[in-house]
């Protein structure tokens, strides 16, 4: 015989439930708010959304939470042992932020990552499936020919 009572159960963080697709161009409001694309929300499955600088480059990822998280909880087990690794998570830890959907879908990236990636006024979002980028306009690469063929040979691979 059970107890009345509630239950208690562990909030597990949802899986990417689609793919971040195309691009976008979006304005930081007066208070330096990014609006996600609503089809980018449904897609990360969760009120919260990673976003950290992209190494190398001038641009900021945003990744899905449960996608983070779940590459993370390995990585901590591993670096109970690994110095190396734990300066790899130190760096993961300065560089990115958890941010929360505001009733609009807006997030507010800090003042500190907009810098890196030199965001201000006008911002183009790049859907990589998995994840998203943001760049300033003037900093977008452009595609190579390169780059077209290993898009072709992609959709070959996976059957497009």
């Amino acid at each position: 015989m059970s107890k009345p009572g509630r239950q208690i159960v562990e909030e597990t963080p949802k899986p990417l439930t689609g793919a971040l697709l195309s691009e976008f161009e979006r304005n930081l409001d007066p208070k330096k708010r990014l609006t996600i694309p609503s089809a980018w929300r449904h897609a990360l499955g969760s009120d919260y959304v990673y976003v950290m600088k992209e190494a190398g480059k001038p641009c900021l990822n945003i990744i899905p939470k449960g996608v983070f998280e779940s590459r993370m909880e390995g990585l901590q087990e591993e670096a109970l042992t690994d110095d190396d690794l734990n300066d790899v998570l130190e760096s993961v830890g300065e560089d990115a932020e958890l941010l929360e959907f505001d009733v609009q879908g807006r997030i507010r990236i800090s003042d500190r990552l907009l810098a890196y990636a030199n965001l201000k006024g006008t911002v183009v979002m790049k859907g990589a499936v998995r994840m998203a980028r943001i760049w300033a306009p003037e900093n977008v690469p452009q595609r190579t020919e390169v780059e077209s063929e290993n898009l072709r040979a992609a959709k070959r691979k996976l059957r497009f």
